[in-house]
């Protein structure tokens, strides 16, 4: 069922705003491409103070098992990056002293490039917030998609109290989100600029990031694409539509220690943002 005919129905029947956009985000989440692929990744980060940066490099995506890994350079500074296990294992390379530093937990917070992505928006932008949706403070119909205001559930790191959620329609993807802190303050803005079809499904490929004062921005560009499934697994797993998400458990683990058994772990350091 479409999201225009769930909020038709809605409007007739009287139903709850949170009945109008849980399906709605639901199928934003259903809409994205899950798979794993390779793309060459560019990044041009640029703020007030230091002005621009630029950073080029390849980022590799497994959301089967929930791996994400990004390598980037450039003229000002270098950055490793890999996630496991749905969050639960993040690891940088200091670009330094090229040590490979464990992200403790509780600095999933911690930003990234300045405050305009942090460790929490690497794990889940574009769409991925979505798992941790918790109550609709309301939704609006326009003549171009859906506007819903949403609230996380109550997990101790997040960053985020509540997102302002843009939504097309035909499909329903992310157009634009609107981040807000625990005591209601705005912080930054996210776009999706630009999108590639693959099996019916989407990928974002242009995102940019600004903070709530325009003094700073980012802009992430993806390209180049290659697909490490073949095109049978690939309409599988299409074909699972919403059992996919349910192996997508993205929340924030409890503190623990390092992993046993990971032999990047015997001389590792927790990150100090």
């Amino acid at each position: 069922m479409s999201g225009l005919l769930l909020a038709s129905v809605a409007a007739v029947f009287g139903a709850g705003e949170d009945d109008v956009a849980r399906p709605l985000l639901l199928q934003a989440m259903e809409n994205q491409y899950h798979g794993r692929y390779q793309a060459t990744l560019e990044i041009v980060n640029e703020n007030f103070a230091d002005g621009k940066d630029s950073l080029a490099g390849w980022a590799e995506f497994a959301d089967d098992v929930g791996e994400r890994k990004m390598c980037l350079s450039g003229s000002k500074k270098a950055f490793e990056y890999r996630s496991l296990n749905f969050g639960k294992e993040q690891w940088v390379t200091d670009d330094n002293s090229r040590r490979v530093r464990r992200i403790a937990n509780r600095q999933w917070k911690k930003g990234v490039f300045g405050n305009l992505l942090t460790y929490e928006d690497m794990l889940k932008l574009p769409a991925d917030f979505f798992l941790e949706y918790s109550s609709c403070k309301g939704v609006k119909t326009t003549d171009s998609g859906y506007q819903i205001s949403m609230t996380l559930k109550p997990l101790f790191q997040s960053f985020y109290g509540r997102i302002d959620v843009t939504l097309s329609k035909a499909p329903v993807l992310v157009k634009s989100m609107t981040f807000f802190g625990g005591h209601g303050e705005r912080l930054k803005t996210m776009d999706v600029r630009g999108y590639k079809e693959m099996e019916g499904k989407w990928l974002a490929t242009d995102l940019a990031v600004a903070d709530n004062d325009s003094t700073a921005n980012l802009q992430m560009c993806f390209k180049n694409f290659s697909f490490l499934e073949s095109p049978l697994a690939q309409r599988e797993k299409a074909k699972g539509g919403m059992n996919l998400l349910a192996n997508r458990p993205l929340l924030i683990p409890a503190p623990t220690g390092p992993a046993s058994g990971d032999a990047e772990t015997d001389n590792s350091e927790e990150v100090s943002n």
